[in-house]
């Protein structure tokens, strides 16, 4: 295997973890945004 080769797997495999892990940020985003909304909620019933 070449240099071209090797440099060209690195560069998808590593493209691939960004993809996860932009992934996983836009859940646990989803997450925070979601339980604040909740708890906002709550908090208006109360009043």
């Amino acid at each position: 295997m070449n240099q071209r080769e090797k440099a060209k797997e690195t560069s998808v495999s590593y493209d691939e973890n960004l993809k996860g892990t932009f992934i996983s940020t836009i859940f646990v985003g989803l997450f925070v945004l979601l339980s604040w909304l909740a708890i906002f909620y709550i908090y208006m019933q109360t009043l």
